[in-house]
């Protein structure tokens, strides 16, 4: 017995390592960073480089502690180590501050890496180079950043590229949408121009378009694929539009046919969504035929008319004239049974809208007058007897829910 317990113990068979190589790459990338996936070195002599070969390369998450070396030095150390071929995978979650000019891909990872992410915080400098082999680039740097876009490269992969908040030069962004990106397709921008400038945007790959931009004077764009677009910016002076394939038209701010035209544009889309009832008028004019209509009205926001005004006469609620042939079901959140909301309805069930079927109401927020069954009778009353009203109100665990 005695000689047994001063016997070493047997080694056990490392069954972990004895694991395909691409199924211990998956057990890493499962970890969510390369930090955690570096620490499985220590399980096993053969671990000790396996996290050099995962697709992915996901550094320094919001949770992480701070790099004992610089922020530069530990992005630099970590792409240094990394050898595997591609980089399907390369994101940057940071909060620091002193970053100074930051590059995401290094001279050689700009042909490897395919999706490049970068969320980093405080105001700094961030500089992107030209990633020839990335299809995707997430960009959501602190809105105090300039963002300096590379004058030469092409980002020859790109198919798609979101720049959420930022600084960038007009005429940089000019030359990067237009001369730089020959395979985009999805294009999404909410940044804020440097200084008041005129933005160009001349893509023959592009689709979708998301266009957010402080401080754009005239916004031009051709794009002879583009089947989306979204422009939420109330302040652009001018713009001159061509996408003959446009069917998708998001449009919030202000709207004025002289100055914004839509050259080159069918007459039909499958779906409008403006939030202006001024300007949006004049928009649904530029259009023959819209197969799906959204429109954002903040009556809150508005101030009330008073009781003398021309709007309030008999003859301005006329809806002789108001014809929706084509309209089949229309649905109101945020309804708070108000009296011009009440009003509102009448007015609708009584327009010249022979397709209209059903009205739903959705109480999506709490209003001060929480929705009652005799409100829902009331509502039924006043409308044409034809007409199915469906009453939803939001619930905290189920979301919309039927009222009755």
């Amino acid at each position: 017995m005695v000689e047994d317990r001063r016997r070493p113990p047997e080694r056990t068979e490392d069954r972990i390592s004895g694991l395909p190589g691409d199924l211990l790459h998956g057990i890493l990338v499962d970890l969510g960073s390369v930090r955690a996936a570096a620490r499985t070195s220590v399980l096993s002599r053969r671990w000790r480089h396996v996290w050099t070969q995962i697709p992915e390369l996901i550094l320094f998450d919001r949770d992480d502690p701070p790099p004992p070396a610089s922020f530069q030095t530990s992005v630099d150390a970590a792409i240094a180590a990394h050898s595997a071929p591609v980089i399907e995978d390369f994101q940057i979650t940071r909060v620091v501050g002193g970053l100074g000019v930051f590059v995401p891909c290094e001279t050689g990872m700009s042909r490897l890496v395919r999706y490049l992410k970068a969320v980093i915080e405080e105001e700094e400098e961030l500089e992107i180079p030209a990633c020839g082999g990335a299809t995707r680039i997430l960009l959501k740097p602190d809105k105090r950043w300039r963002l300096r876009l590379p004058a030469a490269g092409l980002f020859a992969a790109l198919t798609l590229l979101s720049i959420e908040s930022g600084r960038i030069e007009g005429s940089e962004l000019t030359a990067l949408v237009s001369t730089q990106c020959p395979r985009l397709k999805t294009l999404l921008l909410a940044v804020t121009l440097c200084t008041v400038s005129d933005v160009s945007m001349r893509m023959d790959s592009l689709e979708v378009l998301f266009f957010h931009a402080a401080n754009t004077r005239c916004l031009e764009i051709v794009a002879p694929r583009m089947e989306q677009l979204n422009v939420s910016q109330a302040s652009i002076e001018a713009a001159n539009i061509s996408a003959p394939k446009l069917s998708k038209l998001y449009w919030h701010g202000v709207y004025d046919p002289c100055r914004h035209k839509f050259a080159d544009v069918g007459r039909y889309l499958r779906l409008l969504n403006i939030n202006q009832t001024r300007t949006g008028a004049s928009l649904l004019h530029r259009f023959d035929t819209v197969d799906e209509l959204k429109l954002t009205i903040s009556i809150k926001l508005m101030n009330p008319c008073p009781q003398s005004c021309l709007c309030r006469l008999a003859k301005s609620s006329k809806i002789d004239d108001i014809t929706l042939g084509s309209l089949e079901e229309v649905e109101i959140n945020n309804f708070t049974s108000s009296q011009e909301e009440l009003e509102f309805l009448e007015k609708l069930s009584r327009c010249n809208a022979a397709a209209l079927k059903k009205i739903v109401i959705c109480y999506t927020r709490r209003p001060l007058t929480p929705l009652t069954k005799e409100m829902c009778e009331k509502v039924r009353s006043m409308c044409r007897s034809n007409l199915k009203f469906e009453f939803y109100v939001t619930s905290d665990m189920f979301g919309w829910v039927p009222f009755d």
